[in-house]
């Protein structure tokens, strides 16, 4: 649905549709509240994203924002079939960088990245925190404007209507429609994460003795972790 359709909806269940009390801004507001909380919940299957960029041999750390502005959590870096690449924590990346390893870590707005093969491009797919798209299927952070639409399924968009919905009724005062509301939302949103169950990757915290072999060194506790 539309953003003009969302906010036609959240009307239609009001009591008292006074302009000046509750403005089409103020469920805008709402709206965009909804999909913040939703997204929040959880790394949904409409949120996947994918993005290429160069990595430099011996430059490991790149500006996320330069990258992927809309970076929420990783899924994968992918190069050829020929490579996979792990998510290590940072304190293994700094231990195992400039080894010829295939691995990646997060840390805060920044990626730190190490190849066995060098220079090349490099594709990225991760979750975003952008929770809608334009009506040309442009992704953006929030609705805007009246074509905009949330991302998640036409199926589930009525749960932001019920957010919406529970806090103009709040505001209004009529706490038996807000908690009736609210509760739609929370149990929509229940059921839409028991349908699509995240498949984001966890950091490797530390190393263990099995790993050693894995990453093909044993040199460890390097002056310069990261062999720059």
């Amino acid at each position: 649905m539309q953003l003009s359709e969302l906010q036609t909806n959240v009307n239609y269940r009001r009591r008292d549709t006074t302009e000046n009390f509750v403005s089409n801004d103020e469920i805008k507001t709402y709206l965009n509240e909804a999909l913040d909380t939703i997204q929040a919940e959880n790394e949904w299957e409409w949120a996947r994203v994918s993005t290429s960029f160069s990595y430099t041999s011996g430059s490991h750390q790149y500006a996320l924002s330069a990258i992927a502005a809309d970076f929420k959590m990783p899924i994968n870096i992918f190069y050829t079939d020929n490579y996979t690449f792990e998510n290590v924590s940072l304190p293994t990346f700094q231990q195992l960088s400039g080894h010829s390893n295939n691995m990646y870590s997060i840390d805060g707005s920044y990626i730190w990245i190490d190849t066995s093969f060098g220079t090349g491009t490099l594709q990225l797919d991760y979750y975003s925190h952008y929770a809608a798209k334009t009506s040309g299927g442009s992704i953006i952070a929030q609705l805007s404007t009246s074509t905009d639409e949330p991302l998640l399924p036409l199926r589930f968009q009525p749960m932001v209507i019920d957010y919406a919905d529970a806090m103009c009724q709040r505001k209004e005062g009529l706490l038996n429609d807000y908690q009736i509301a609210q509760a739609k939302f929370l149990g929509r949103l229940e059921k839409m994460k028991r349908e699509y169950p995240s498949v984001r990757t966890t950091a490797i915290i530390r190393m263990k003795q099995g790993d050693f072999g894995k990453y093909r060194t044993t040199q460890f506790g390097k002056s310069n972790p990261l062999n720059q």
